[in-house]
């Protein structure tokens, strides 16, 4: 038995024609600097852009640092589609799956401390092929 040709649908568990998609996974760690004067905005650093406007993405976040980190998260049309949960205290994690993801980026935070602001993304991506 194999694919029904009139109608591409799937017969007794069988493959049947349809998109094809890439499924991707990285994990990565990731520090920012403090700013070099607490007067000074800190540094705002894209962790991950998105390749094209059909990628679908579920996430893990998570802080590794001593401080907190802010995190913004743009669909593909670059609208800010954050949420409440844009502090990621020390030790904490976010989780998301976001539908035509656009960018993750993340702000140290403004501190005298002079210890980096670290963190980890643990992503799983789904994209078609064009």
């Amino acid at each position: 038995m194999g694919c029904n040709s009139d109608n591409n649908s799937a017969i007794l568990g069988n493959c049947f024609n349809q998109t094809e998609y890439v499924k991707d996974q990285l994990c990565t760690q990731f520090s920012i600097a403090p700013p070099v004067t607490p007067a000074t905005d800190p540094d705002t650093v894209i962790i991950y852009e998105a390749i094209n406007e059909s990628v679908v993405a579920s996430f893990v976040l998570r802080n590794t640092g001593p401080l907190p980190l802010t995190v913004a998260i743009t669909n593909a049309a670059g609208t800010d589609i954050t949420g409440d949960d844009a502090t990621i205290g020390p030790g904490q994690s976010l989780l998301r799956t976001v539908d035509s993801l656009g960018t993750i980026s993340i702000t140290g935070p403004a501190s005298t401390d002079t210890s980096p602001a670290k963190g980890e993304l643990d992503i799983v991506v789904r994209y078609t092929l064009n």
